[in-house]
Order: C-alpha cells, then structure tokens, then sequence
C-alpha cells in the first residue's frame, strides 16, 4: 500500500469515527450505564465482598438438612413437565449458564458455589473443572439420573427443591443460576428467592429470561425491577458494577438493528407489562458442542438490554429465617 493510499483509508477510517460519534449519543450506545461512574466501574469484588466468603481452597462438603427437603410438596404435573423436556425436549449436554459462568468465576471471588437448578449437571462439571467446590441442586429426578449419576454418586448434585433448600444458611460463597427462575410459579417466587439467598454468605448470580416462550414453560415474567425489589425485600442488592461489567464483556447492550415482531410480557397488577422484541443477532446458545446457534434474540425495549439477561446481586444483611 503506498504512502498516499495509507492515508486516503485512515482519513475514510477516521471520518466514519466522527459521523458515528454525531449520530448516537454514548447513551444510546450503552443506555444503562453511567460512565460518570467511572471510578466505582470495577468495584465489583471488593475487600467487604471477601470478608463474608469462605476458604478459598478446599472442597469441604456445605451443611446439608435433610429437614428442610420438600418435594413431597411440588406439583406433580409441574416437575413431569420438566422431566419430559429433559429427555425429550432439551439436547444433550445442554449448559444454559456455560455462557457465563467462566466469566463470573474470572469476576468474582467465590470458591464453594451451588448452581440451583442445575438440571443435567453440566453447570457443575464446568464449575468443579474451574477448581471450585461446585454442587448442585435440581427438582427432575430423572435429568440427574440420566445425565450426571456419577455426580449423584459423589453428591456433588441432589435432588431438591429450590423453595426448601436442604443446605443450613450461609453455606456458599455464590449461588449461581441460569435460566430457572421464570419457570417458576408465582405463588412460590418469594419463597424461592428467600432461600436462594438464605444459602448464599454473599453472592446470588444469575440469568433470568424476560421473553415469552411458545411453549408456555416461562410462566414468571416480570420485568427487571421487579426482580430487584423481591430480591432487596429478602436483604440482598443488585451489585451494579458487576452487572455493567457482564454487560460489556458479553456485549448485552450495544447497537442494534430496529427491533421487530414485539410481545408484551408481565403482569398489569404485578411489576407491570413490558415490551420485549426480537432483533436480528447471532449468538451461542451455551456449550459449542450444543450447536445450538440462533440467529436472533430478544431485547427489552425500555433500556436495549438484549438477552441474555443478567442479575447480580450482593446479600447485603442477615434475616432470622426460623424455618425447619
């Protein structure tokens, strides 16, 4: 390339630059971030974050409560749907929390680690490879027993209910979880919530999808102060710089191309209906050995944030629980 041509493309490179610049605002870039922030941006493991995690070395098996298991009480037809989706539905060696789960463990101090509803027991695997003291909690009996008998075995995953943890309080650094909680029922959100950061010494990290599905499995969606408010009400808060952080590094919110084919999520006397729509955008559903590529995905209009969609959170006080 000669001299001239050098400089012909930067200056082309360098025009385009400054037009993108007038055109959108950095807020219209990343619509929820605060860059005047900038000086709290990676205050999301801190020394206050470390002083309420465990060891950090060690594979000390958490305090289980056989008490607190209540699967008698699940609704038959409820947990048949999710055995039928993990052995017809479902492929193998599906890992919705593969995604991320590496990142957070890059991000974030932890070392013992449950991943609730962990379903095949993938997330687990992928844990334990990373050096963790990972287990795992799923209500399907039978993904656990078709997918990771060896990890029942050495009870790393159990058989259990996510409203009922059968963990003593304060057993885990981090309570991880991907894509579970808008499977749940209304009637046992607050209860599930509760427990999930009962359990937790201090994080409570996780993806929950915001779309309707067709298959009518998400039946909680709610938008995402919702989410926030419930999970303050049982003394954790959402860990903001955690949060922006995910958000870049898997580029959550970025530009986009118009959204198409909106839906309207929620609930009117409930956290609220919200727009949600499909976008045109590639992206790795969780292990590449899935295959599972998709071409488009889902934004929540009101801020561009595009899915997955992440919560974060940090257990912020103590609650005297007095359950058996």
């Amino acid at each position: 390339m000669g001299r001239d041509t050098f400089i012909f493309v930067l200056f082309l490179i360098m025009f385009n630059i400054i037009v993108f610049l007038m055109i959108y605002d950095v807020s219209d870039i990343l619509p929820s971030f605060d860059i005047s922030e900038s000086s709290e941006f990676y205050a999301w493991d801190t020394e206050e974050d470390r002083r309420f995690i465990g060891p950090q070395h060690g594979f000390e098996a958490p305090a289980y409560t056989e008490r607190r298991s209540l699967l008698q009480m699940e609704n038959a037809q409820y947990t048949n749907v999710y055995d039928r989706a993990w052995t017809h539905d479902y492929p193998r060696l599906s890992c919705w929390g593969c995604h991320f789960f590496g990142k957070l463990a890059d991000l974030v101090s932890f070392h013992t680690v449950l991943d609730a509803g962990t379903g095949n027991g993938m997330g687990v695997r992928m844990l334990r490879a990373l050096d963790k003291n990972a287990y795992g909690i799923e209500l399907s009996k039978i993904a656990l027993e078709q997918d990771a008998k060896d990890l029942l075995q050495r009870e790393w995953v159990r058989q259990g209910s996510l409203r009922r943890l059968p963990y003593a309080d304060n057993q885990f650094d981090a309570v991880l979880s991907a894509d579970v909680l808008e499977h749940l029922t209304p009637d046992i959100a607050d209860a599930t919530v509760g427990e999930l950061v009962r359990v937790s010494r201090r994080h409570v990290l996780m993806s929950i999808s915001l779309k309707s599905v067709t298959d009518n499995k998400h039946t909680l969606l709610r938008p995402r102060s919702w989410w926030h408010d419930i999970f303050r009400k049982h003394g954790a808060e959402v860990n903001h710089p955690l949060l922006k952080a995910l958000q870049l590094t898997n580029k959550s919110v970025y530009p986009v191309p118009s959204p198409t084919e909106c839906q309207y999520p929620g609930n009117a006397e409930d956290g609220g209906v919200y727009t949600c729509c499909k976008i045109q955008s590639v992206w790795l559903v969780g292990l590449a050995a899935q295959q599972n590529v998709r071409d488009v995905r889902y934004m929540t209009l009101s801020d561009g944030e595009i899915e997955p969609w992440y919560f974060v959170f940090r257990k912020v006080r103590n609650i005297s629980y007095g359950r058996s």
